[in-house]
Order: structure tokens, then sequence, then C-alpha cells
């Protein structure tokens, strides 16, 4: 779980970072576009309307420099949606990676404790083969003394 807050805030970070760059560089170019209307409504009202630029031009420039802002406004609404889907994907991909990591743990740590049990029949078949041999070995022992005993009674029969 750990590891997972670790890589979403990285991940978080990382996009936040990204983001901020695209948002300064934005705000950057819009202080450019309200500079230029202000230096236009400036010279409008210095320079008067025969010297400088007609009240029409002055207007139609005024609206295009307005929609030149909404689109970049547009834009940057669509650029932060991205980048949130971005991070979303990540933030999942990450969340998937883990979540393997931790089947992989998962299925190391089954093979371990069947290795154990396996282990562990191991040893109690190896005792009960020694018991068997020690069993087979008294048996012969009995036999060969009662084969001996039968043998000392042949003999003292004879």
């Amino acid at each position: 779980m750990d590891e997972k807050k670790v890589v979403e805030s990285r991940a978080k970070r990382a996009a936040d970072a990204e983001v901020a760059e695209e948002l300064g560089s934005f705000k950057s170019q819009l202080s450019k576009l309200e500079r230029s209307v202000s230096q236009l409504n400036n010279q409008q009202q210095s320079q008067g309307q025969q010297q400088g630029l007609s009240q029409q031009q002055t207007e139609g420039l005024q609206n295009q420099l307005l929609e030149q802002i909404q689109q970049f406004s547009g834009q940057t609404q669509q650029q932060l949606q991205q980048t949130d889907q971005q991070l979303q994907q990540s933030i999942q991909q990450a969340i998937q990676t883990l979540n393997q990591g931790l089947q992989h743990v998962q299925s190391n740590q089954a093979l371990n404790q069947i290795n154990q049990s396996l282990g562990q029949a191991q040893q109690q078949l190896s005792k009960m083969n020694q018991q068997q041999q020690g069993q087979s070995q008294g048996q012969q022992n009995q036999m060969s003394q009662q084969q001996g005993q039968q043998d000392s009674l042949a003999n003292q029969l004879k």
C-alpha cells in the first residue's frame, strides 16, 4: 500500500509540475495579449481618431484579440483535461504494476510454503525408512539368534 501511495504521489507531482509549466506559458501569452489590448486603447486615447486607428479598426482589433483570448482559454482548458487524463492513466498503470508485483510476491510465498511442506514430507519419509531399516535389522538379528539357537539345540540332540 505504501508503494502505491509513493507512486501516486510521484505521478501527481510530475503532472502538477507539467501543468504548472504549461500554465506559466499560457499566463505569459495571456499577459502579452492583454498588453496589446491595453496599448491599442492607449494609442486610441492619446493619438485621437485622426492620427491613430479609426474607431472601427480599433474595435475590430479588440474583437480579434478577444477571440484569440477565448480560443487560448479553450485550448488551455483542453490541455488541462488531457493532462489530468494522462495523470489518471499513469496512476492506474502504476497501480496495475504494483498489483502484478504483489501477485508475484504472493505466488513466491505460496511456492515457499509448498517447498517447506515437501521438505517436511521428505523428512518424515526418511524417518520412516530409517525405522523400517531398524526393524528389518532387528528382525534379521532375531532370525539369526533363533537360527543359532536351533543349530545349538540340534547339536545338543546329536
